[in-house]
């Protein structure tokens, strides 16, 4: 006499498998994720380097000078200053994303210099002009993608 099998269900294997196959596609998802938020804040970084640069330029237009690279340790205070200010077109949204980052801590390095800028927008010409500046975005995530605009 044969015993015939009627399952209904499946087996130990067969659920492994499945759950292996979950975990691998899981895995795949995470790291595309990943990076597609890597490469949103360093966009985001960059636009905001270029916004930075429009405005200066705009400084440099109006005043003949860039401003001072601000007190030691606060090195965008007089940038931050004249973004906030309503000569900055009252900007409080990128001034704080410049001084805050998404992720990425940005510097100002101006050459020559020269004015400085009090929080409400008034300008106090500096000594030297400043010709130009450097902008840096710098990241812990990823130490050696440091985006630099220079001017």
């Amino acid at each position: 006499m044969t015993k015939k099998l009627n399952s209904k269900g499946f087996t130990l294997i067969e659920l492994l498998i499945v759950i292996i196959i979950i975990g691998i596609l899981a895995a795949i998802a995470f790291v595309a994720y990943s990076g597609a938020t890597n490469k949103a804040h360093q966009a985001a970084a960059q636009s905001t380097l270029a916004e930075v640069k429009n405005k200066l330029a705009e400084y440099y237009a109006t005043n003949s000078s860039y401003p001072a690279a601000g007190a030691s340790g606060a090195t965008t205070t007089n940038i931050d200053n004249w973004l906030a200010s309503s000569a900055g077109g009252n900007n409080t949204t990128m001034s704080t994303t410049f001084t805050d980052g998404n992720g990425y801590q940005y510097s100002v390095t101006p050459s020559g210099c020269g004015d400085t800028v009090a929080s409400g927008g008034a300008i106090t010409a500096g000594t030297t002009a400043c010709t130009g500046f450097s902008l840096t975005a710098t990241t812990t995530a990823a130490p050696n993608g440091a985006i630099t605009v220079t001017n």
